[in-house]
């Protein structure tokens, strides 16, 4: 070796070392802390201000023992502002089962991890958080770990930056299931990547026990078997519906009714064909302002077709379609709701910007203005003013 190369590789080495400290799991563990605390400060130092109508609180269920804000005000300001909407009915379920009609359109991994992490917290909203966090963590994780198969550390690392402050981004620190479901999803598809068939099926199979989305694992694996020529992966991919469809057959063993019926005769919700809950919001949008439909349908639109502005795995591709295909099966009233936390299932988009934004400039433009967004749907989440 000469002097100039030895020079070098002497100079590169604390980088190299530096690079390699910093792997996929310190920075999402990184990520994940310094969004936990941002958060919670920002909703800490709104809590004084927040607009807390009681008649409007009044309309959600499961309101009647809420923490109160004047009696508790800093226990409040920490934990109280997060108690908010389908936070109260995992909850509920985690103490009272399936006691309700209404509480079936709530998957059970979320309600029995709150029950066993209370085993030791002894508070249920304490629960629900450190849930949320741990699995936004494995999320971040994932997301880190299946992104950088196809692109560099930097741009991966931009992607899950970008994804974690879009629009709504704030409930992977909620009360919500959202992380968990995404941690689960992105790992069985980085495993089905890898071939590791069984355990890709089986973290689709506890998908599916998250949300209706964790049985969507099936056409990523499914492809990429047909893509390896592995019959191996047909099993895989079997597996991963398992969950989704134990959770409606114990339902149906249960003598609840079908879930098409629960949602329409408790949450203004039809199930209809795609296109028609299209053609439903888009005459809305041609016969009126609406702003709160434009907000979820055009968030909606916008992610899915980011997801092919550049060039991303087709695995990607093909659960974002999957996951479009069945949110706009839900017809709600008002039309779309909630899409735009929905939007964040649609993954493909959030590496293809990364790669498509490869200016620094050009990425700033677009992450700031979802930021401010994000914050704004923040603000009024607390309120109790968007259901979310």
């Amino acid at each position: 070796m000469t002097t100039t190369e030895e020079t070098a590789r002497i100079v590169d080495a604390p980088l190299a070392q530096s690079k390699a400290h910093w792997g996929p799991a310190k920075k999402a563990l990184a990520l994940t802390v310094a969004l936990r605390v941002f958060y919670s400060a920002l909703a800490a130092a709104l809590s004084p201000v927040l607009f807390l109508n009681a008649e409007q609180i009044s309309h959600t269920q499961l309101t009647d023992h809420l923490m109160q804000r004047d009696a508790h005000p800093v226990l409040y300001a920490l934990f109280g502002v997060w108690e908010r909407f389908d936070t109260l009915w995992y909850i509920h379920i985690a103490n009272n089962g399936y006691d309700t009609v209404r509480a079936a359109v709530f998957y059970p991994l979320y309600p029995a991890l709150i029950r066993i992490f209370s085993f030791f917290t002894h508070w249920d909203l304490l629960s629900t958080l450190l849930i949320a966090n741990i699995a936004t963590f494995f999320f971040f994780w994932g997301a880190l770990r299946l992104f950088e198969l196809h692109m560099s550390p930097r741009t991966a690392f931009r992607a899950l930056l970008l994804w974690a402050l879009f629009p709504n981004g704030f409930v992977f620190f909620s009360g919500y299931p959202d992380s968990l479901l995404l941690a689960l999803t992105l790992w069985s598809i980085y495993f089905a990547f890898k071939r590791a068939w069984a355990m890709a099926g089986l973290l689709g199979l506890i998908a599916g026990c998250a949300k209706a989305f964790g049985c969507l694992t099936l056409a990523p694996i499914l492809y990429l078997g047909w893509r390896n020529r592995d019959w191996r992966a047909l099993p895989a991919a079997g597996l991963s519906v398992v969950g989704a469809a134990t959770f409606q057959l114990w339902l149906k063993v249960h003598h609840f009714p079908p879930t098409s019926q629960i949602y329409e005769m408790f949450w203004q919700t039809t199930t209809s064909a795609p296109w028609t809950t299209i053609g439903s919001a888009l005459w809305h949008l041609a016969h009126g302002e609406n702003a709160l439909l434009l907000l979820n349908f055009g968030m909606l639109v916008v992610t899915l077709v980011a997801g092919f502005l550049t060039r991303v795995p087709t695995e990607y591709r093909i659960y974002s379609l999957a996951a479009f295909c069945l949110i706009c099966t839900k017809n709600t009233d008002p039309v779309f709701q909630s899409s735009v936390r929905y939007a964040l299932v649609l993954f493909a988009a959030y590496p293809a910007l990364a790669r498509k934004l490869d200016r620094n400039f050009d990425y700033i433009a677009v992450l700031l203005p979802a930021l401010m967004l994000n914050l704004f749907l923040l603000r009024v989440f607390l309120d109790w003013g968007l259901v979310v």
